[in-house]
């Protein structure tokens, strides 16, 4: 169900060699985290050993492909390939160095990138959220509360009708097993406040707030002010053409 190409590619300087990483990706429904279900290749010119890149990569999906959510469903079916062939020319990547560095930045680059276009087209999509937790007690309640939230079907539908219905993404990070006082919890649209200290900011902030909404991609930004963990990930909205699409078919 995919509705157009999902390519893109990055390109960064070797010495005086042009090093290139590039990716196409298909993925529409069944899409969650933990890389499904999807399919991604991604090739590359520049020379790294097989060890390297295959560490780099898993390091790669873990901010990216691991980190979209449609509709929290999966299938059997999900797979990232990555390919360097060393045909730039440019001399073989080592750790420590800059040029280093530079082809892991790239490979995130290009992984995201795709990442965010799956999500974007998910099936039925109008809207793509990020969903950032801040300050939570551990990296992984950070993650416990971004998924609680960003597969939350109500928090979903919330964005499709685009009315900050907030107690719906404060009850999802609640019930996430992450650890914190709700009595100190913040909640933000981009850098609009709407929740403060638990309490709402006011009617002209919700008001504001729902204004953002109605924009094709925001930020819900919620900080726990337990810790210094940070999790993000992205999510779409619920919509009516999402079920329209899954009821009239079958697999």
């Amino acid at each position: 169900t995919d509705t157009g190409a999902k390519e893109t590619a990055v390109e960064f300087s070797v010495g005086r060699r042009r090093v290139t990483v590039a990716g196409m990706a298909k993925g529409s429904g069944m899409i969650a985290p933990h890389m499904a279900t999807m399919l991604a290749v991604i090739g590359t010119d520049a020379a790294v050993d097989g060890r390297t890149l295959q560490r780099l990569l898993r390091e790669a999906v873990a901010q990216s492909f691991n980190c979209i959510t449609v509709d929290g469903d999966t299938s059997t079916n999900d797979m990232v390939l990555c390919f360097a062939t060393g045909a730039s020319g440019a001399p073989r990547l080592a750790r420590g160095t800059r040029t280093f560095d530079a082809f892991r930045r790239a490979l995130v680059e290009v992984c995201l990138a795709l990442a965010k276009m799956i999500a974007r087209d998910g099936e039925g999509a109008t809207k793509l959220a990020e969903v950032r937790i801040r300050g939570a007690r551990s990296t992984r309640e950070a993650r416990l509360a971004a998924e609680a939230v960003a597969t939350s079907p109500l928090v979903k539908t919330t964005l499709f009708g685009e009315d900050i219905n907030w107690g719906r993404i404060v009850a999802a990070v609640g019930r996430s097993g992450a650890r914190f006082d709700p009595e100190r919890v913040d909640l933000h649209v981009d850098e609009l406040p709407v929740v403060r200290r638990g309490v709402s900011v006011g009617p002209r902030a919700e008001a504001a707030a729902n204004r953002r909404l109605r924009r094709r991609e925001f930020a819900l930004i919620a900080s726990l002010h337990a810790g210094r963990a940070d999790a993000r990930l992205w999510t779409t909205d619920l919509s009516e053409a999402y079920v329209r699409i899954n009821a009239g078919y079958r697999t």
